[in-house]
């Protein structure tokens, strides 16, 4: 069929008709066409209605239709039918005369809002066409063409259609691009110029790296265009666009801007200085600069003048307040304007600390501040103060060494005479308190509530009372052992804001409450009677719609208090509170109703008071617990043009995110009440045990897909956290061993799956635990081989990964412009990749454990992984390796035999290495060789026995990086006295009494109870080495005793052996005549003494 015809051209006019009718003001009419539009054009002439979209486009003397025509055909064109589009299915012929007539509009158009339609309208056509596997060669030549016309608008043109779809041309010579886009940097008209910077921009974000290379160049001759622009004031605007494409390219590849960064820094700072300009200019020039920064902090560093020149201008900036009347009788959580260039200083002061360091910007931030919080204006001792709360966490490590000289520039003004000075020192000692936690609380506590806790009392500006509580709350999170002696000075005047009658003030106070309570623990039960009355009276009262927020803080607080002081004292309460939350529940209707994230919360915290009596209620919250967990994300998506509406803002809990050309908005506040509801499933499952059995299958299925829940990693965390708990529970309540099994291989299969995909480290190391946890959980052998085989699988897979991570690393390092102050970016990974390996081992640790020698054939597969680690230049990874063969070692006993040629040499010359770590693992692998493989490593362990001794006596082996890999030697020896004792291969007598000398151990936990077993073993045989009636003797045996009865959590789960020590020591002392015993008492520190006594241990 041609669509030249006449029918056609008729059928065309019929369309353009069509068209006037569906932009009609008239609602029947638009809706009658509307619908001829759906209901007959879509659906029975789909390709002449695209051909005569296109065709009016290009040829319609209507400029109406021209238009509209174009946006139409986009729409339709890209519109989804049977699992295609609707350019695809309508055939070649359609798509060829829809292309053709758009090429010839794009060259005849003369109107310049049609022109962009057009544009827009190609490229979105041409990149789905390309996504498809199709191109479009003739609009490529077309656009080369029009390059190069005498026509500006045709060269401007040229480059609207490369910004629209620049994958379109990566394909095609990369000289022939860099010619088109060095014309048109140079173009005599600036449209075609500012057109030039986009395309160039885009082309280079889209092309491969060669090109990009090649073209780096190309960058200061697009920075050139922006001066002239941004001078001429008619033009603001367009240098803004500008401007924010080169930003953009600064979050990709930063490094093309190396050749100019002078020259940018230069002209940039030099417009946030030219007040003629509009804010937001003058704040986007800053925001290009701190894209670079933290894109590429090694470039801004080395360029030395960067800081000194930016950072005084944003101090000025920071100062650039106004005393509004009404600021002072607004919430502290109502957003003040975030557009100020008061507001974007501060922003960028914490951007600049975080990504410069605080080397570069301490010293020039200082050297400003003690002027500023000196100045007569409020202005300027706002900004000083305000800029310390910024730079605390990015500057943390060399403020920290001067937190008392910073401390004394903040504290004075506490007492400033002006209100906005006094709101902006608490904003920054809350920060501090965050950010030098719990440092500075434990050092300047006395100082800082001194004069905190007085800004609390200004009922003159409540503005300025409630953000000194708020700071309460930073101080209170980390002050457990400090807050409970100034609760009598800090609870009145919460009180007295709860009084105030104005909702933020009284919510303030509560949250405080609520922190200082949780600080304070037992030691709020003396103000719980004077307290929890007013917060129940309240929840009885306050009905009000208004008062939801206040409502839902108050169910947080009564329970946290309750929480504090524990059941005993909460008893009094518990029926009225849990009555009080069950009337809440069911007045919860509206789904933005503030009070039912607090419910979640508050409903755990009672049931971790209650413990088991809790069970009754279980019925009541878990419906709407799940319905919360259960909740899906509202998720929209815009195109790269399209507005986005006031309902989609931050404000309203929206997050927009960039994903292939479109925006994606996610409602995150969703996202939160999901996640807490999941977490206080962790809570009920693990509160209840055994009770929580009903709930265990429906709770599993809940979970379990949320393990690839992908918009909210905190959801997958929590779902990780709660899957073994849900297998301990039926385990507790004695469910068949089958039942169990089924549980977890549902359990393993799903974690397995989620697994394969996951590029995020620290969830891949999530994923190894809760499969390791979850099998210890079932306790038993519950893998099918099916399964053995997908863990062997993965471990495989993510171990090689590991290993490329590592070398990344290695080369990143080696590089000759790298930077030592990105180090801190690769600690970060090289701990998440520890993380992983420690995870990866405590599976394979898990399935030797109930598999023993079941498992060396999955082992087996591994074992080229665990050799390249085990030969490493990385101590990490050999030290990795050799837990992994410790455990093979103690769980195949004999078996491990044919594998001891890979690891004899690593372990006896690992209890010598330099690092800490290692001679651990070493140390371990000689002691479970004594153990468990006694006949096979008779020489490993005779050989190793004097230098496990070196090691101990070495003179910083007692240091706290030493401590463990010490105590690991120390258990090493002792396992070979006793695994080795009849066998002549070394002076045992001698070996036991240099062991005995070594002691106490008192670090290590894992090795406590081998060890001083051992010990009461040799005490009950009466080993001359051990006891004997010589004092010193006497004195070492009492030291060692006593130095592990006053650590219980040394040997917590092996009480029979603590209660062994505590018979030794008395029957020591009970042999002893009354001046030894005085004597041995008197050598013991008053401290031990007190303990003991406490204890009834003597």
């Amino acid at each position: 069929m041609s669509f030249a015809d006449p029918a056609s051209l008729q059928l065309f006019e019929l369309l353009a008709g069509l068209l006037s009718q569906l932009s009609s003001e008239h609602n029947q009419v638009r809706k009658a066409a509307e619908d001829q539009l759906n209901n007959h054009w879509l659906v029975n002439q789909p390709g002449p209605l695209l051909a005569g979209l296109a065709y009016l486009t290009a040829n319609s003397p209507d400029l109406n239709v021209r238009n509209f025509s174009p946006v139409l055909l986009r729409r339709i064109a890209l519109r989804e039918a049977k699992e295609s589009t609707i350019i695809e299915l309508v055939g070649d012929h359609v798509r060829s005369s829809v292309q053709e007539n758009l090429l010839k509009s794009l060259s005849t158009e003369p109107e310049s809002s049609v022109r962009n339609k057009v544009c827009d309208t190609v490229a979105q056509i041409a990149e789905h066409l390309l996504l498809r596997g199709s191109s479009w060669d003739e609009l490529v030549t077309a656009t080369l063409s029009f390059a190069s016309s005498p026509n500006a608008v045709l060269r401007k043109t040229a480059f609207l259609v490369v910004s629209g779809v620049p994958s379109l041309y990566v394909r095609h010579n990369p000289a022939t691009l860099a010619s088109l886009f060095n014309s048109g940097a140079q173009d005599p008209e600036m449209s075609v110029r500012l057109a030039c910077v986009k395309a160039a921009i885009y082309y280079l974000l889209h092309t491969e790296q060669d090109a990009r290379n090649a073209m780096a160049g190309l960058v200061p001759l697009l920075l050139n265009i922006i001066p002239p622009v941004m001078a001429d004031t008619a033009h603001e605007d367009n240098a803004v666009e500008c401007l924010g494409y080169f930003i953009e390219l600064a979050e990709s590849y930063p490094k093309l801007f190396k050749s100019v960064i002078a020259e940018v820094v230069a002209f940039m700072t030099q417009q946030m200085q030219n007040k003629e300009l509009e804010d937001g200019t003058r704040q986007t020039c800053l925001e290009l600069l701190l894209t670079l920064t933290e894109n590429a902090p090694g470039l801004m560093r080395k360029y030395q003048p960067f800081g000194p020149t930016v950072i005084p201008i944003i101090l000025e900036w920071m100062s650039e307040l106004e005393d509004e009347p009404e600021w002072y009788n607004r919430d502290n959580s109502d957003d003040d304007d975030q557009d100020t260039n008061e507001t974007a200083g501060e922003q960028a002061m914490d951007r600049l600390a975080i990504y410069l360091g605080g080397k570069i910007v301490l010293p020039v931030a200082f050297s400003h501040i003690p002027a500023l919080v000196a100045s007569p204006e409020w202005q300027r001792r706002h900004a000083g103060l305000r800029c310390i709360s910024a730079i605390g966490e990015g500057c943390h490590k060399l403020m920290e060494a001067e937190l008392e000289k910073v401390i004394n520039v903040v504290i004075p003004h506490l007492r400033d005479p002006h209100p906005r000075v006094r709101h902006a020192a608490c904003n920054a000692i809350g920060q501090m308190c965050t950010d030098f936690a719990p440092n500075i609380q434990n050092r300047f506590h006395e100082r800082i509530l001194a004069n905190l806790i007085p800004v609390m009392d200004d009922p003159q500006y409540l503005r300025v009372a409630s953000y000194g509580a708020a700071a309460m709350v930073n101080f209170s999170e980390n002050a457990r052992e400090i807050i409970a002696p100034y609760l009598e000075s800090i609870i009145p005047k919460l009180l007295n804001l709860m009084n105030t009658g104005k909702v933020f003030a009284q919510e303030q106070s509560i949250t405080t409450l609520a922190t200082v309570a949780d600080s304070a623990g037992a030691e709020f039960s003396k103000y719980y009677s004077s307290i929890m009355p007013v917060l129940l009276n309240f929840l009885q009262n306050a009905r009000d719609k208004e008062l939801r927020s206040l409502r839902g803080k108050t169910l947080e607080c009564a329970s946290l208090v309750a929480l504090a002081v524990g059941k005993d004292v909460f008893q009094q309460h518990a029926h009225q509170f849990i009555h009080l939350l069950q009337e809440t529940q069911q007045s919860v209707t509206d789904p933005d109703d503030p009070q039912s994230s607090y419910l979640l919360s508050a409903w755990a915290r009672v049931c971790k008071v209650l413990g088991t009596e809790f069970a009754p209620y279980l019925d009541v919250i878990l419906p709407p617990l799940v319905a919360s967990a259960q909740l899906k994300p509202d998720v929209v998506a815009f195109g790269e043009d399209e507005e986005i509406g006031d309902q989609y803002t931050e404000e309203e809990g929206w997050e927009m995110l960039q994903l292939s050309g479109k925006r994606i908005g996610i409602k995150t506040s969703v996202l939160e009440e999901k996640c807490t509801a999941v977490e206080m499933l962790v809570c009920y499952v693990q509160e209840m045990g055994a009770l929580f059995h009903p709930y265990v299958q429906s709770t599993t299925e809940l979970v379990l897909p949320m393990l690839k829940f992908y918009f909210h990693d905190g959801v997958r965390f929590a779902a990780c956290s709660v899957i073994p708990l849900l297998v301990k529970s039926w385990v507790l309540a004695n469910y068949p061993q089958q039942q169990i099994g089924a549980l977890f291989q549902s359990v393993a299969a799903k974690i397995f799956d989620a697994m394969n995909d996951e590029t995020d480290i620290a969830l891949v190391g999530q994923f190894f635990a809760t499969f390791a946890d979850s099998h210890d959980a079932a306790g038993f052998q519950s893998m099918t081989p099916e399964l053995l085989n997908q863990f062997t699988l993965q471990c495989q897979k993510h171990l090689q990964s590991y290993f490329e991570r590592m070398a990344e690393r290695a080369d990143t390092r080696a590089q000759p412009d790298y930077d030592p102050e990105d180090e801190d970016a690769l600690v970060d990974d090289e701990y998440n990749d520890e993380n992983l390996l420690d995870e990866i081992a405590k599976g394979i640790h898990t399935l030797f454990k109930y598999y023993k020698s079941a498992f060396l054939p999955y082992f087996d597969q591994l074992l080229p992984a665990i050799n390249h680690f085990l030969v490493s230049a990385e101590s990490s990874a050999r030290q990795w390796a050799l837990c992994v063969y410790c455990d093979v070692i103690e769980f195949t006993g004999q078996d491990s035999g044919r594998y001891s040629h890979h690891f004899l040499n690593a372990i006896a010359s690992g209890i010598s290495d330099p690092s800490a770590d290692i001679r651990q693992s070493a140390a371990y692998g000689v002691g479970v060789a004594a153990l468990f493989g006694t006949t096979l490593y008779t020489d490993l362990c005779r050989e190793a026995v004097p230098h496990l001794f070196a090691a101990v006596n070495a003179p910083d082996s007692r240091e706290d990086d030493n401590i463990l890999a010490t105590e690991n030697c120390i258990a090493a020896i002792g396992k070979i006295c006793k695994a080795y004792k009849d066998a002549n291969l070394f002076d045992y007598n001698q070996a036991v009494g240099a062991w005995f000398q070594t002691l106490p151990i008192i670090e290590d936990s894992e090795e406590a109870a081998f060890v001083y077993g051992y010990l009461l073993d040799l005490i009950d045989s009466h080993h001359p080495s051990v006891v004997s009636q010589e004092f010193a003797h006497l004195q070492k045996l009492v030291h060692v005793i006593t130095q592990v009865l006053v650590r219980p959590s040394l040997l917590t789960g092996h009480e029979a052996i603590t209660a062994r020590l505590v018979k030794s020591l008395g029957s020591l002392l009970a042999q002893c005549d009354q001046n030894t015993r005085a004597s041995l008492w008197t050598g013991l520190s008053p401290e031990t003494q007190s303990f003991l006594t406490s204890k009834g241990y003597v």
